[in-house]
């Protein structure tokens, strides 16, 4: 027994353990290290922070940018605190009595009211447009064939296409009945001051009720034509400036003076080049709420709030749209009693 103990104790004195852990290379040092963290128990003595391995050698993603990330929490208590605002709590109506009238407030609002725009409309108060195009997003997918008289329409492979903006434009300021809508979508080489031109000789005109100009360029210029153009206007049922230059300040702009103007129906402004930002959103939901007759808008809003809040708006809106319905049809049935006696 003694034997071999002193054999043992000399073959645990030749071991050089400093020599074998230099001919390893990294990758087994590494793997060693983690086989004896789960062989070896650890020690009680070293604080619990101190036990655990480094994990942290994923290289740094960038500097620390204090202030985005402050600007960031405030538009999400903002955003939180909108919601919070104008959610209204769930009420048990009698069946009984409220029966009809809440079927008829569903299938309304549920069918009409999206923040992302459709092309049908389903609207009994609003004339509906001679669209020439139905719109899916931000791309044309299908024309219809609408009469010359009542569409003013341009083509881009037209020849004589300054000619037809020009007279076109000459109608609009000389007030011409034939002329209901004007649709200048895809004039990629328009000028600039044409686009104000229009603008500004819609103000007085009363026969035109669609006006699009997506993809035309359209800036911060031609969005505070707009405005002004909104205050005086009282035919334009539809304004579509998808896809253009506009920033969120000529947005908030157009969006300001719909306090002034009771006709327009139907807003689109989505995929502009700059993004709206946060603080322009927060400012649209908020200048929405004086506007009762806007019944679509063609925008994804980025926050839950203001979109919630823009929900909200277009709901009562509607139904506001259907009570007016209701009430014209009651006075007309009181006033003509005779003609619905069967």
């Amino acid at each position: 027994m003694s034997d071999n103990r002193d054999g043992e104790d000399l073959s645990e004195e030749e071991i050089d353990e400093d020599a074998i852990l230099a001919m390893l290379s990294p990758e087994e040092l590494k793997e060693l290290q983690s086989e004896m963290d789960v062989i070896i128990a650890p020690d009680e003595n070293v604080p619990v922070g101190q036990r655990q391995k480094d994990q942290t050698e994923k290289p740094p993603t960038g500097s620390f940018d204090h202030r985005s990330l402050v600007d960031y929490l405030y538009w999400e208590k903002e955003s939180k605190r909108m919601l919070e605002e104008e959610r209204v709590p769930a009420t048990l109506l009698p069946k009984e009595v409220e029966k009809d009238k809440a079927t008829d407030v569903n299938n309304e609002t549920t069918e009409k009211v999206a923040l992302n725009l459709k092309p049908e409309n389903t609207e009994k108060d609003v004339d509906p447009p001679s669209a020439i195009e139905k719109t899916a997003g931000n791309n044309t997918v299908e024309s219809q064939s609408v009469p010359d008289s009542k569409v003013a329409f341009v083509n881009n492979e037209d020849k004589k296409e300054n000619t037809n903006l020009e007279s076109t434009l000459d109608k609009i300021r000389n007030n011409n009945p034939s002329i209901t809508e004007v649709n200048l979508n895809n004039i990629e080489n328009i000028p600039k001051e044409m686009l104000v031109d229009y603008v500004n000789a819609l103000k007085k005109n009363k026969h035109v009720k669609t006006f699009s100009i997506a993809n035309t360029g359209a800036d911060e210029n031609t969005a505070f034509s707009l405005a002004n153009m909104l205050r005086e206007n009282r035919s334009i049922a539809t304004l579509n400036i998808e896809s253009n230059f506009i920033t969120g300040k000529g947005i908030v702009a157009i969006i300001r003076c719909l306090q002034f103007n009771e006709t327009l129906t139907e807003l689109r402004f989505h995929n502009q080049r700059h993004m709206l930002g946060h603080h322009a959103e927060m400012e649209i939901s908020r200048l929405l709420k004086a506007n009762n007759t806007l019944l679509k808008i063609g925008y994804h809003f980025e926050l839950p709030g203001p979109r919630m809040v823009v929900t909200n708006i277009l709901t009562r809106n509607l139904d506001r749209q259907r009570q007016l319905r209701k009430e014209e049809q009651r006075d007309f049935y009181c006033c003509c009693p005779k003609l619905y006696i069967w």
